[in-house]
């Protein structure tokens, strides 16, 4: 699965399919170095980069596991995006969240009951 950069132009989300992809491909010294898509895979290892709760232990620098990513069945599509990427991509358009396990937080809850 890869997330879609939700790119915008003076303030307005950008919908034509060609300008879309010609942002897509810019190189990320030309975008804050923020990626235009980002490949999620279930295992991978996180890492804060800002202190989002302190009491709950989740600071900056603290490493993470990627368990799943959360999105509506409309969202993904499977056009190639990207040459960088197999051809059975499920590309992520407008994700509702990620779910991150961190062992060394604070938090009380198991992934699995969500």
């Amino acid at each position: 699965m890869v997330c879609v950069a939700q790119d915008t132009c003076r303030g307005k989300a950008i919908e034509d399919p060609m300008l879309m992809k010609k942002v897509l491909e810019l190189c990320d010294s030309k975008t804050e170095h923020l990626p235009g898509l980002l490949p999620f895979v279930p295992g991978m290892t996180v890492i804060l980069t800002q202190n989002l709760a302190i009491e709950l232990g989740l600071i900056n620098g603290i490493n993470g596991v990627f368990r799943q990513l959360v999105y509506e069945a409309d969202s993904v599509s499977t056009d190639a995006l990207s040459n960088t990427f197999p051809n059975n991509t499920q590309y992520v358009h407008r994700p509702l969240c990620e779910l991150i396990e961190i062992a060394r937080s604070k938090i009380e809850c198991n992934l699995e009951t969500l």
